[in-house]
């Protein structure tokens, strides 16, 4: 499963890369917002989580915590935190489902080591 989410954060910010500069997409935070949420406001609700993903991981990785478990324990927060800071999106369904089996994953590799 760490496999999966490896693959998908770098596909994601491949697809992000490319419609920044090359299809040079205005509203790159098209799937974080709807009708109801302003694009802009969208766009920093999203950096936020983002930056706390990243601190998270940071933070975890100083703490003593191997880099697996890190990501797998701050993506899980990026997950929770855009399913509650923006509108229900596939997008944001999927981050979530993403983290549930990583976590379980995690779980399961820790539950193993342990005897």
């Amino acid at each position: 499963m760490f496999s999966v989410l490896l693959c998908a954060i770098a596909l994601v910010h491949l697809d992000l890369e490319y419609r920044i500069w090359i299809a040079k997409q205005e509203d790159i935070f098209s799937k974080y917002h709807n009708a109801t949420l302003p694009p802009l406001t969208a766009a920093k609700w999203a950096y936020l989580a983002k930056a706390l993903w990243l601190i998270t991981l940071i933070f975890l990785q100083v703490g003593g915590l191997e880099f697996r478990s890190a990501l797998v324990w701050s993506f899980a927060l990026y997950a929770v935190l855009i399913q509650v800071l923006l509108p229900f999106k596939v997008y944001n369904l999927l981050n979530l489902l993403l983290a549930i089996a990583c976590l379980a994953d995690w779980g399961w590799r820790w539950m193993s080591a342990r005897g």
